[in-house]
């Protein structure tokens, strides 16, 4: 029996096989994939994907495919496209925020606090079902996460230009990296790309606030706030304030300084979540 395990994300898409007894027989990455398979381009990137993991694995046919991808919204659809390429195979489906939580957790065990361009947090009850809080999207929330933190520096250029104020260490970052300090330079640069132009300024935020600027400091910790925030809502619903937290996503690595913020703030530690998600994936499959 073989098992294929996939972890869909924004950045990649990761898979891995195993055989029944959970032992690796290949993995790889492919170009990210998302499950809004009802847009035109999504259904593209996701038929090139299954198109390219059956390159990948050539004679090796999966007889379970369990697949955790960002964007999950269309079930159906992520498993018809599933069954063309590998007819028989069962299909296990679940957001990337789920198969994150199994990598750190048992059912019923935990809260997984993921930050990355959006956050969002999620339990799973130990019957299975996947209960979230946040993840609304960048319009509704997505508060303290990779936006939310550009966002917030671009708005403190913008205030520091209107106001004729000399630019401080994080606005000329912003500045350089948006190529003006104007407010032309500045709208083709937000209005003119997706949301991940804007995400990719927190790092540029995170080396202002490690050379002491002021206003970077700001905007970080009230990133871990919003998040820390987040986590205490889920506590709060799930009556669960001394269950264990794992962090993980693009805002949870250590450079950008959001985690201990978080951990200060919650005055508990926080479980570091670097596990390979593929393989999780793939030996759940193998146990279904």
């Amino acid at each position: 029996m073989l098992s294929l395990g996939v972890d869909g994300g924004a950045s990649s898409a990761k898979w891995c096989l195993v055989n029944e007894s959970g032992e690796v027989l290949k993995r790889g990455s492919l170009p990210p994939v998302d499950g809004h398979l009802y847009r035109s381009d999504s259904l593209e990137k996701f038929r090139s994907f299954t198109e390219a993991i059956k390159r990948e694995l050539g004679d090796l046919t999966p007889d379970v495919i369990s697949i955790g991808i960002t964007g999950f919204g269309a079930p159906k659809l992520i498993e018809e496209e599933l069954k063309t390429v590998f007819p028989k195979a069962k299909i296990n489906l679940s957001s990337d925020i789920a198969l994150a939580y199994y990598s750190m957790f048992a059912p019923g065990q935990g809260i997984y606090l993921y930050a990355g361009t959006g956050s969002v947090a999620v339990h799973i009850t130990k019957d299975g079902e996947e209960i979230t809080f946040g993840g609304w999207g960048y319009l509704l929330g997505d508060e303290g996460a990779g936006y939310w933190i550009g966002r917030e520096a671009l708005r403190h250029l913008l205030f520091q230009i209107e106001e004729s104020q000399d630019l401080d260490g994080l606005s000329q970052r912003i500045n350089e990296a948006v190529g003006g300090a104007d407010w032309s330079s500045i709208r083709e640069y937000v209005y003119g790309r997706d949301r991940s132009a804007i995400a990719a300024l927190t790092p540029l935020v995170s080396q202002a606030a490690k050379s002491g600027v002021v206003s970077a400091k700001i905007i970080l910790e009230s990133a871990a706030q919003h998040l820390v925030e987040l986590i205490k809502r889920a506590q709060k619903t799930l009556n669960k304030e001394g269950i264990p937290l794992a962090f993980g996503g693009g805002i949870a690595e250590e450079v950008v300084g959001v985690r201990e913020l978080v951990e200060s703030q919650l005055g508990v530690a926080v479980l570091t979540s670097n596990g390979d998600h593929a393989l999780t994936a793939a030996k759940f499959g193998a146990k279904s």
